[in-house]
């Protein structure tokens, strides 16, 4: 057997009491919490992007299509709702793209899924007390992609929208459903504005949604696209823009631009949600930010706690250094007896943490216990996102560098002089 790898190996088995064994025991505690908390603070994170993400992306979609003519004020300007381009974009797989010129081409992981057409119009919602509540009708088709936000709906179901006539179903939120003071199967008057004159329909509540995103819940309500084309004096044809919703959204700014530039006609325009609306998609770049202040706290408590550990264990086995250099053994083979009980510390901490991390992990997943106000955090409890190849990089990286650093504290067996630990022996 290698020689400091079997004294290491006794040294571990040994050193379970006395005042040693209690520091490596506080030792594999601490660093053990530090992998735990690191575990979790990437999973909580990167929860809070994938879901508040999907909450955004469910209710737009990943890419608008829309006229290049902006108004400062309520005014739609219509596209066509041309078939042969939403088949075309639909028709989009893997695109090779390059970002680099100094670098080979990459490819998309994923394409297009849906496209379908929409409008946006203000109105204002009146219940049969008269009380008014301003919103944004958002019309929408048979091909609205009804599976990424069904998950939000409280209660009823979508407006029907397969009906040979416009329906009059609505979907409000429950925001607004409570300041109305109106449930299901209730009626509500739409009052749009038309240029300076007021267009009024009824519509019935067919169901109540709530994302948890508070801007949005504040501001819309669903209804059949055909309702505001008729206000608005559209054909059948005209739409605000097209929602292009795609496979993998960390390819919505290649796909973005290959519609723009290959597929678009002049006069329409391509731009993704993160550059609609970046307010939000900045907030949680900014929580990239937080997790790496975490994770570098983290480790350097771990690199701390091993560090003393592991000076108190080599100064505590001083006279077993002095025997070993008095029999010949080298100071660079002494050294690797406690680099190899750092490894056993390590390992123990990182069983433990790992353990620690995905157990509180999988119960909150499955429970739920932990809550968030979801006015302020757009969720009602602290999401997880298991990204195991994340969860590896980070085990690598607390090993690499704690061992790394570990070397320079066993440098202090070289200053260990065997005739002076002998002499006062």
């Amino acid at each position: 057997m290698h020689f400091p790898w079997y004294v290491a190996s006794r040294i571990s088995k040994k050193t379970t009491s006395g005042y040693s064994g209690m520091i490596i025991k506080l030792a594999v505690a601490s660093i053990a919490l530090s992998i735990a908390v690191m575990i979790l603070t990437s999973m909580v994170i990167s929860g809070f992007k994938k879901e508040i993400s999907q909450k955004i992306f469910g209710f737009w979609g990943n890419i608008h299509i829309t006229d290049t003519r902006i108004t400062r004020n309520f005014k739609v300007t219509p596209i066509l709702n041309d078939s042969m381009l939403k088949a075309s974009i639909h028709s989009i797989g893997g695109l090779t793209y390059q970002e680099d010129e100094s670098k080979p081409p990459k490819e998309t992981s994923g394409g297009v899924k849906n496209v379908s057409p929409f409008i946006t119009y203000p109105g204002i919602l009146t219940n049969k007390e008269r009380e008014m509540e301003g919103i944004v009708l958002k019309g929408i088709d048979q091909e609205y992609d009804k599976a990424s936000f069904s998950t939000y709906i409280k209660q009823g179901k979508f407006p029907d929208l397969l009906s040979e006539k416009p329906s009059r179903d609505l979907l409000i939120s429950q925001q607004t459903a409570s300041r109305l003071r109106v449930e299901l199967g209730d009626r509500l008057n739409v009052n749009f504005i038309k240029e300076e004159a007021a267009v009024k329909r009824q519509f019935k509540v067919a169901g109540i949604y709530r994302t948890g995103l508070e801007e949005y819940d504040r501001k819309f309500a669903f209804m059949d696209l055909r309702n505001l084309q008729s206000v608005l004096g559209w054909d059948s044809d005209q739409v605000g823009g097209l929602e292009v919703y795609i496979e993998n959204t960390e390819d919505a700014p290649h796909i973005a631009d290959y519609i723009y530039n290959e597929l678009l006609r002049p006069g329409l325009f391509a731009e993704t949600i993160q550059e609609k609306q970046p307010n939000i998609f900045e907030w949680l770049e900014l929580q990239d930010i937080n997790e790496k202040i975490i994770l570098l706290l983290m480790v350097i408590v771990a690199l701390i706690n091993m560090a003393t550990a592991l000076l108190i264990l080599i100064l505590e086995k001083s006279k077993m250094i002095g025997i070993l250099k008095s029999l010949g053994q080298t100071d660079g083979s002494i050294r690797r007896i406690f680099l190899y009980e750092a490894m056993y510390i390590l390992s123990m901490a990182l069983i433990i943490g790992n353990a620690i991390g995905f157990s509180i992990a999988a119960l909150q997943k499955k429970f739920g216990f932990l809550k968030l106000d979801e006015e302020n955090y757009y969720l009602s409890q602290v999401p997880i996102d298991f990204n195991f190849s994340e969860l590896l990089l980070i085990n690598l990286g607390a090993v690499l560098v704690t061992f790394l650093c570990m070397v320079l504290p066993t440098y202090v067996v070289t200053k260990i002089s065997p005739i002076d630990i002998l002499r006062f022996d």
